[in-house]
């Protein structure tokens, strides 16, 4: 009998979010005849894959927003208990997947000497500069970062090879891509209006956006959808939602995502700088006229304004409630930006995007199944 690898992916994090959903994309690529996904998770509802088997992470409430010091491992601790009782239950782990970093995937690395597992460590995200951070990274079988992490991953693996400049070899560039399964619905074009959809995090930007909406004479206001994420057991500053404003709709979690920006075709980015910017392609393939900061970041880098998108000046409410404005009374152009966004956004298949990283899981499912296989 073939041996059937296991992997599980430890996720901690309590709320949503484009991580969790590129994870998702990246292993609905592996064959499930060869390979059987647990997750192990605090947020059951983010995971919609039917043929993954869902396991509830728990952990002790005052220690679910700790960073730092004894209660920091403390936490991580609880959670390794929580993977051993998993092993326990769902038998042999092959394959450990960290979705964030591995600042919040220590629990896998605190285990691996006793479960040899092998690790898979997704990078989203800035890391720490910390030894114990360095330590996890090389400890990894394979790591796969965006662009805009890879200083901070430099920054802390200097910590034991302070002369050195470049990534282990063990390290690989990725860029996110969307599944045909869960293609975005094309945006309507007969009237102009705005959406915007992302966590609470006060990076994501929502103040600023609110603020540009406020600034708009109410009778001017085109009808806007704001769908958010308020994220539990976190230290990190929160914005207010919902905020009463005429022709706004307010959304938490909705479950209907996908049909609410179907109904709109401006899509507003607020985020400082934004790792990647998930949101930012899904609403590009659904043909929404995208306007994001001109702040340096991923898109901003890739995309030409009055081309495949609309910039403004980053972190200033103004200049984005004039485009706004521009955009509401000029619905030729924001059709024509949507629909060159889209063209580019056909480039980012996760077919082809996540197909080498599919390639080394592989790999690295087969230098596991050959000595089942020797020994059977």
């Amino acid at each position: 009998m073939k041996h059937k690898i296991h992997l599980v992916v430890i996720d901690a994090i309590a709320f949503n979010g484009g991580s969790k959903v590129a994870t998702q994309s990246i292993l609905r690529q592996l064959d499930s005849a060869k390979v059987s996904i647990s997750i192990l998770t605090a947020d059951k509802q983010a995971w919609t894959n039917p043929s993954m088997t869902k396991v509830p992470l728990y952990e002790l409430p005052f220690l679910a927003n700790k960073e730092q010091g004894l209660a920091y491992f403390l936490r991580h601790f609880i959670i390794a208990i929580n993977l051993l009782l998993l092993r326990v239950r769902l038998g042999h782990i092959d394959i450990t997947v960290g979705a964030s970093g591995p600042g919040v995937d220590l629990a896998m690395y605190m285990l691996k000497p006793l479960l040899k597992t092998r690790i898979v460590q997704f990078i989203h995200g800035p890391v720490a500069t910390s030894r114990t951070i360095c330590r996890c990274l090389n400890h990894a079988e394979q790591v796969y970062y965006l662009h805009s992490t890879r200083a901070s991953l430099q920054k802390a693996l200097q910590i034991f090879t302070p002369l050195s400049t470049t990534l282990p070899a063990h390290f690989f560039l990725f860029e996110n891509g969307l599944c045909d399964q869960s293609w975005p619905t094309r945006c309507q074009t007969h009237s102009p209006v705005i959406f915007w959809a992302a966590s609470l995090l006060k990076w994501k930007g929502l103040d600023l956006f609110v603020e540009a909406l406020t600034g708009i004479d109410a009778m001017q206001r085109p009808l806007t959808h704001i769908c958010y994420i308020k994220p539990q057991s976190t230290i990190l500053a929160l914005s207010d939602a919902p905020v009463p404003l005429t022709n706004v709709h307010w959304y938490e979690s909705p479950s209907n995502l996908d049909e609410v920006r179907a109904r709109a075709n401006i899509f507003v980015s607020s985020s400082d700088n934004e790792p990647f910017g998930l949101s930012i392609l899904e609403a590009m393939a659904a043909a929404m006229c995208v306007l994001i900061p001109d702040d340096g970041a991923y898109w901003d880098n890739l995309l030409e304004n009055k081309v495949n998108c609309i910039k403004y000046r980053a972190g200033d409410s103004h200049d984005l409630q004039q485009k706004l404005l521009m955009l509401s009374n000029d619905l030729p152009l924001l059709t024509k930006v949507g629909l060159h966004a889209s063209k580019l956004a056909l480039n980012y298949r996760a077919s082809t995007q996540y197909q080498f990283i599919k390639n080394n899981i592989e790999k690295l499912c087969l230098e596991i199944t050959v000595p089942h296989l020797v020994n059977g």
